[in-house]
């Protein structure tokens, strides 16, 4: 394998494990969301 095919691997692999990480980021946020909203209508609701 050349320099060049090396480092374009590196960098192809890079951005799909930076792709992977901030999807598991989001979906983990958009939980932490959804949790906090039910939280809220459940507190409304018992008012």
């Amino acid at each position: 394998m050349t320099e060049i095919q090396s480092i374009m691997l590196s960098v192809c692999f890079g951005s799909v494990v930076g792709y992977f990480i901030s999807n598991i980021v989001i979906i983990v946020k958009y939980a932490i969301e959804d949790h906090r909203e039910k939280k809220r209508r459940k507190a409304e609701d018992k008012q």
